[in-house]
């Protein structure tokens, strides 16, 4: 046995030296290759140009703001299972002034109705109905899922509801990843709209009932024209084109339009023809969303879309609210996860699953991005704990190739972007002093992957791209060769603080993420040459290295006002932030004991003998017996 133990510890300790060894030699290369990393940082920030963005984008100094984080849990209560989920915000007012940067005054708790919590009762044989995911061995269950999927959903509907509740907000703060949200979302929420299980489907609004169609097209299509978005691009086509022929709709008496019209309206590549006739012509097999001169799809055939579906957005949204409503809200006598519909006189009771959920918060994210493009409201999102590393393996790779930046050497091998950054601000604390960010770059950028040199020369087919032309370069799709939407949401990663005795004592760095504003971020820096199948697609992120775009002083402005509270856990952080954190965990920690002896109380009180159903479970019955038998011995 001792020798055993010998044996372990020798493993053990050999295996942390090497590892400790791995880190050493790590940090000696940041050492090295700290001129490298000043390329990629910009100290600081100007508070003139932060007011000029604040009166430029709200129209004033001095504005409300909202700052909102949440909370979740799971619990038994024999063999019944209770989630919770809640959401909790402070208001406050920000006043940008000309001498002293962004100020604030003590943020007061949201009250009343707009904070969102939820208690949920489910008996284990329903789980399988609400987080339930069927493969082909069977149903398989993530319990975990729904907690935070209600807690999710709490924090942005919570955000939405406010502003409409409080119009004047201005700035909305959240502990989340915006565009990290949306790129998981938009392809986990695919499977329920493909099979036509959507809880939204057939809710009816005042503007109609919501089909598959507006949930599809409520999934990826939120135009801006100012920012080109969407893009007449590869899998983007088809949005690009229904949103063509929406603005079409909208401008004229006729809406009728020939595929090579819109084509070329669309500003798309004269070789995505077939692509588009293809798409559409899908698409309005299985929706008939189109009153076409005849059938057969010709290229010169007119296309005229059917008036009801310029506004699938209202109705997907409208009944998204009243669906989240239904579920923080819930009348009495109903289950929050139970919902209601009327179809054809009657009445359909139907689950809202965790992947409801999942969509439900989308909506609730393109909603805070509509508000961000339409009513100039600054939602900036802060991110803790971020394992990404898009900054380190593709847009430096990128920028490099492109001629916009020459490192002297390579980085280090860090499994995140925030750890090679957090090390480098220590290790090299003398030249690196906070506050600091990194440039801004396009969210995209997480699912592009470089192309090597020698793939960099001249196209073959006759394309734009030159060997060695300067903010050019050639990329492909991460994954299964597919870019996500450009030009919708920047990211930088930022350290608000750092001692000025010793600056090797500094806070953590942390990301934000933000929408892209017409009109403040401008693209052009950089262009991508993207091969999907035959056609070369051009892709113009968004991206801040040359240039500041004004609103990344505005962030940090704000949220470097808010990072200097004297206080351990909340130094370098965000302070309304972590007021709303503490409400969320005292709230809980105040409600859970009432909720589950409501739930236990309900139990024990049923006039039914029901007590094979409440037993424990055999592990927790094996567990109690072995210990009264331990007890006994």
């Amino acid at each position: 046995m001792i020798a055993e133990d010998d044996k372990v510890l020798k493993i053990i300790q050999s295996s942390t030296r090497g590892l400790l060894a791995s880190f050493r030699n790590k940090t000696q290369l940041l050492k090295e290759c700290s001129n490298d990393i000043k390329m990629l940082i910009r100290e600081g920030y100007d508070i003139n140009t932060a007011r000029e963005a604040a009166k430029n984008l709200f129209g004033k100094y001095n504005v409300p703001f909202l700052a909102i984080d949440g909370t979740q849990s799971q619990d038994q209560a024999l063999d019944m299972l209770v989630f919770y989920a809640g959401a909790f915000g402070y208001l406050g007012k920000l006043d940008f002034t000309d001498n002293k940067g962004c100020c604030y005054n003590e943020p007061s708790e949201v009250e009343g109705t707009l904070n969102t919590s939820a208690a949920i009762p489910l008996h284990e044989e329903d789980v399988a109905s609400v987080a339930g995911k069927k493969t082909e061995g069977g149903v398989e269950l993530d319990i975990g899922r729904l907690p935070s999927s209600l807690m999710h959903l709490a924090e942005y509907y919570m955000a939405v509801k406010t502003f409409y509740e409080n119009p004047e907000i201005k700035v909305v703060l959240l502990d989340k990843t915006l565009s990290g949200d949306v790129a998981h979302l938009v392809w986990s929420v695919s499977e329920i709209l493909d099979t036509d299980t959507c809880i939204l489907q057939g809710i009816k609004t005042e503007y109609g009932s919501v089909s598959n169609l507006d949930l599809q097209l409520a999934r990826i299509l939120h135009r801006n024209n100012l920012l080109q978005i969407p893009v007449a691009r590869s899998h983007l086509i088809k949005y690009a084109a229904i949103n063509r022929l929406i603005e079409e709709s909208e401008n004229g008496t006729t809406a009728t339009i020939s595929y090579e019209d819109l084509l070329n309206k669309m500003g798309a590549k004269k070789d995505r023809m077939s692509k588009l006739v293809e798409e559409i012509t899908d698409l309005n097999k299985r929706y008939c969303f189109l009153d076409s001169s005849n059938n057969d799809h010709h290229l010169r055939c007119t296309l005229n879309l059917k008036q009801d579906v310029k506004n699938y957005w209202n109705r997907v949204y409208y009944a998204s609210m009243k669906l989240s409503e239904h579920i923080f809200n819930t009348p009495e006598g109903k289950h929050p996860l139970i919902y209601e519909n009327v179809e054809d006189g009657k009445k359909n009771k139907n689950w809202i699953t965790a992947d409801d959920l999942d969509y439900l918060t989308l909506v609730m994210i393109y909603a805070l991005l509509r508000l961000a493009w339409e009513k100039n409201v600054l939602v900036v999102g802060l991110i803790k704990d971020v394992a990404a590393a898009e900054l380190m393996k593709s847009v430096v790779p990128i920028l490099q190739r492109a001629g916009k930046i020459k490192l002297s050497g390579g980085f280090p091998t860090f499994n995140s972007d925030k750890m090679l950054l957090q090390t480098s601000s220590v290790i090299n604390a003398e030249s690196t002093r906070a506050p600091w960010r990194t440039f801004e770059f396009d969210a995209c950028f997480r699912t592009i992957a470089p192309v090597s040199d020698e793939n960099q020369g001249e196209e073959e087919d006759g394309g734009t791209l030159r060997k060695n032309k300067k903010n050019e370069t050639k990329v492909v799709g991460a994954f299964k060769n597919v870019i996500s939407s450009e030009r919708m949401f920047l990211k930088s990663y930022i350290q608000l603080w750092c001692s000025e005795s010793d600056p090797t004592v500094r806070s953590h760095v942390f990301a934000y993420d933000r929408p892209c504003y017409p009109g403040f971020d401008k693209h052009g820096e950089l262009l991508l040459h993207h091969r999907d199948g035959i056609v070369n697609e051009e892709i113009q992120p968004m991206i801040h290295f040359e240039n500041d775009g004004e609103i990344s002083h505005l962030v940090m402005d704000i949220l470097c006002s808010m990072s200097s509270e004297i206080i351990p856990e909340c130094l370098g952080h965000n302070y309304p932030l972590f007021l709303a954190d503490k409400k969320a965990k005292s709230v809980l920690e105040g409600t859970k004991s009432a909720y589950i002896s409501a739930v236990t109380y309900e139990i024990a009180s049923s006039r039914f003998d029901q007590q094979v159903l409440f037993e424990s479970r055999f592990r927790e019955f094996r567990a109690y017996v072995e210990e009264s038998r331990r007890r006994g011995a």
